[in-house]
C-alpha cells in the first residue's frame, strides 16, 4: 500500500512520482504573466478599434506598452475622448499588474533558492536519521522499477545518482536522494551504508557494480547486495565481490518472453501476485520469529488454513528450499516462508508467526 505523502500521487515513465512544490511555484509565476499578455493584447486591439485605421496593430501595441510601463513618450497619433478612457485604463489596471508580475517573479527566484536550501537540508538530515534502509545506486530504468516497488511497500530507501537532474526530480517527490558518485566510499557512507540493510548496484557499467559491491561488503560485511550486470560472464565477478544476487536484465526478458509464449496464464497470475495488483490474491515472504505461536508446531498442527486461510507455497531453511511443505513439518526460528492470500489472511499469518506486516 502506498504511503500517504502531500501533493498528487502520479506514475510517469514507469514509476511513481509526487507533483512537487515548485509545480505549484511556477503556477503562481503563470497566472499574472498570462494577465499581462492578455491586458497588453486587450490594449492593442482596442486601440486598433477605436482610433480606427490611422493606427495600425503596432501602433496600438507601442501605445499599450508605453501606457502600461508608465514610460511616457507621448501619444502615438492624437487620441480621441474614448481612446483616452482606454489609456487610463491601461494606466491604472497596467501599473497594479506590473507590481504583481514582478513581486510574483521575485518571490518565484527566492523562494526556489531558500527551498532549495532548505530541502536539501532538511533531505540530509533525513538521510542521516535512517536506519534499517536500502541503498539505491543508479536511477535509471532499472533504478526507477526498484524505486517504483520500494515506495509502493512504503519502505525506506535513499538513491544515490550522478545526474543533477535525476536527484532534483526525486528530491522534489520527496524521495531522499544523494548527487555523487556512487563508487566513492565517502558517498556511500553519507547514505547511511553502515546501518543499511541491502543495497542495490544499479549503475550502467559492471566494473562500477563491481566496485560499490567490493566497497559496500568492506564497510559493511552483513549487508544483503543485489547487482544488475549487463554480461553475463560479470556475475562471477560480482559474486566474488561480495553480491549476494546478481540479477542479468538481458537473461530475465528472454526467459520472460519465453515464458509469456508457452505459458501466459501462469505469468500474469504471477505479475499480479507479486506486483499486489490483484488485491485478492498475494504473495509475501514471512520470517518466523522465536516468540512465535508456530515456533515447534508442525504445520498440521498449528492448523494454519483454518486459522488463517493462507497457503504456504515454500519454506526456505538457512540456504535449502521446501516446496509446498508437508504437513508434519514443524516450524522453526528463522524460517522463512512464502505465503499465497489475500490481504486479511496474509496479516493473520503475520500475526501467527510474530512478523510485522
Amino acid at each position: 500500500m502506498l504511503k500517504t505523502l502531500p501533493g498528487f500521487l502520479i506514475k510517469q515513465n514507469g514509476w511513481f512520482k509526487l507533483r512537487s512544490e515548485k509545480f505549484r511555484m511556477k503556477n503562481k509565476i503563470f497566472i499574472p504573466l498570462v494577465l499581462f499578455v492578455c491586458l497588453v493584447l486587450f490594449g492593442t486591439i482596442g486601440y486598433r478599434i477605436i482610433e480606427g485605421n490611422d493606427w495600425s496593430y503596432f501602433d496600438g501595441l507601442y501605445m499599450t506598452l508605453i501606457t502600461i510601463t508608465t514610460v511616457g513618450f507621448g501619444e502615438t497619433h492624437p487620441l480621441s475622448t474614448s481612446g483616452r478612457i482606454l489609456t487610463l485604463f491601461l494606466l491604472l489596471s497596467g501599473c497594479g499588474l506590473m507590481a504583481f508580475t514582478l513581486s510574483a517573479v521575485v518571490q518565484f527566484i527566492l523562494e526556489g533558492k531558500v527551498q532549495e536550501l532548505w530541502g536539501r537540508k532538511r533531505m540530509k538530515h533525513q538521510i542521516k536519521s535512517m536506519g534499517n534502509h536500502y541503498i539505491i545506486c543508479g536511477a535509471g530504468d532499472t533504478g526507477r522499477a526498484v524505486i517504483s516497488e520500494l515506495f509502493r511497500k512504503a519502505m525506506p530507501f535513499v538513491v544515490i545518482d550522478s545526474d543533477p537532474k535525476v536527484c532534483e526530480e526525486l528530491m522534489e517527490s520527496s524521495i531522499p536522494a544523494i548527487e555523487g558518485d556512487a563508487t566513492v566510499e565517502e558517498v556511500l557512507l553519507e547514505a547511511g551504508l553502515k546501518k543499511a540493510i541491502g543495497l542495490v548496484t544499479a549503475l550502467p557499467h559492471d566494473a562500477d557494480n563491481v566496485f560499490v559491491a567490493l566497497t559496500a561488503r568492506g564497510i559493511s560485511p552483513d549487508i544483503f547486495v543485489a547487482s544488475t550486470t549487463s554480461k553475463i560472464e560479470s556475475a562471477s565477478k560480482l559474486k566474488r565481490a561480495g553480491a549476494n544476487y546478481v540479477i542479468s536484465p538481458n537473461v530475465i526478458a528472454g526467459a520472460r518472453m519465453a515464458a509469456v509464449l508457452v505459458r501466459p496464464s501462469v505469468v500474469d497470475f504471477l505479475d499480479a501476485t507479486m506486483a499486489g495488483e490483484d488485491h485478492a490474491l498475494q504473495m509475501e515472504e514471512i520470517r518466523v520469529v522465536a516468540s512465535s505461536l508456530l515456533t515447534g508446531k508442525s504445520i498440521k498442527d498449528a492448523d494454519i488454513r483454518k486459522r488463517s486461510g493462507a497457503i504456504i507455497v515454500s519454506v526456505r531453511k538457512d540456504h535449502a528450499r521446501i516446496i509446498n511443505p508437508e504437513p508434519s513439518y514443524v516450524f522453526e526460528s528463522g524460517d522463512i516462508l512464502i505465503v499465497l492470500g489475500d490481504s486479511e489472511q496474509i496479516y493473520k499469518m503475520c500475526e501467527l508467526a510474530g512478523s510485522q506486516t
